[in-house]
Formats: C-alpha cells, structure tokens, sequence
C-alpha cells in the first residue's frame, strides 16, 4: 500500500507513542497531541484509530517482505539465510521495539476482524518465507532432510517469537541482538544434520 508523506508521518508517530506508552495508550487524541495538531486534521489521513493501527501493520508487512525477499533472492546457502534473517529482525526490533507491541498485541485485536486477520497474515508470510528457505537450504545440503520444513520452520519461528516475548516481558532488559547470536548457535545445531 502507498502512504503519503502526511500518512507516514502518522505512522512513524503511532509507532513511537506505542513504544513508549504502550499500545492501550494509542488514542486518537494523543496522537493528535503527539503530532501537534488537532484531532479533525488526523481523521482527515486515517478514519479511526484501528485504520492506523492497520496502517502500521501493513507497513511493516512490506518492509520485512522486501527485506525477507532480499535474503531469499541471495545466492548464500539455506542455513546461512536463516542467520541472516535471525540478524536482520532482531536488529529491527531492537531499533524499533513499538513493532513487537503491535504484532505481540493480537489478544489485544481478538475482537476486531480485520487486525486480527492481518497479524495473522504477516504470521503467515514470515512462516512461508522460512519454509522457502529451509527448502532451498535441504536442497543445497546445507539444512538437514530429515525433518520437514514446516516443521523445522515452526522450530525457527518459535524460538525467534519466544525470545523477542521474552526480552519485551523484560522491559527490553537485555541485548536482543546478543540473545540472537545465541539462539542461532543453538539452532544452527539443530539444523544441520
């Protein structure tokens, strides 16, 4: 989807207000404030608070599909892709923790369709990113074949989720970017045969 410089603007400012207040405190009201502008001017760029938050997810949806495309496109083996995208979200997570507030909140979208719907997605595109590139990995060798790629995906999947959860629980109280040279030392065990 194509923004507007205005839109993006928003969005940047949501983002950041949800970093450090949290998701709860996103409100139509503090995002005009935190703007500087009134309330009527925002619903002029988006028309409620969960078209931004929409906003937002879908922004970030296509900003790790064209990086994730990057890493698949790349000529490196499977296993090393695999390190490259430990590499890659957490960094981006690091540098811009509001994103795991937004897609960890999904309990939070339970009742509006559409969020939910989206996280869901987004869930659905990292996972078929990382089938696609175990694939490639079992076919070069470099990825063990004897567990199947949606399972080993599950495996790759989870233990990224479980550590970012866990460094988000901790108020952000360790290096996420350490925590994932060690999670891949463990996991790049359990990949290659």
């Amino acid at each position: 989807m194509k923004f507007t410089n205005r839109q993006l603007d928003i969005i940047q400012a949501a983002t950041k207000l949800i970093g450090e207040k949290g998701i709860q405190n996103l409100t139509t009201k503090n995002l005009a404030a935190e703007i500087g502008f009134s309330e009527a001017a925002l619903y002029r760029h988006f028309k409620n608070k969960n078209v931004i938050i929409s906003s937002i997810l879908e922004y970030y949806k296509d900003e790790i599909k064209d990086v994730m495309f990057g890493i698949i496109q790349d000529s490196t083996t499977g296993i090393l892709k695999l390190e490259k995208i430990i590499e890659f979200l957490f960094n981006r997570f690091s540098s811009n923790p509001a994103i795991i507030m937004i897609v960890f909140a999904e309990t939070s979208f339970q009742n509006d369709i559409q969020l939910s719907e989206q996280v869901h997605s987004i869930l659905k595109q990292k996972k078929m990113v990382f089938e696609q590139v175990i694939l490639k990995g079992q076919n070069d060798g470099s990825i063990r074949m004897d567990i199947q790629k949606e399972q080993l995906a599950t495996i790759f999947m989870g233990s990224l989720r479980l550590t970012v959860l866990r460094w988000r629980l901790s108020n952000m109280n360790f290096d996420l970017n350490k925590e994932g040279d060690i999670l891949w030392s463990a996991l790049a065990k359990v990949f290659i045969k």
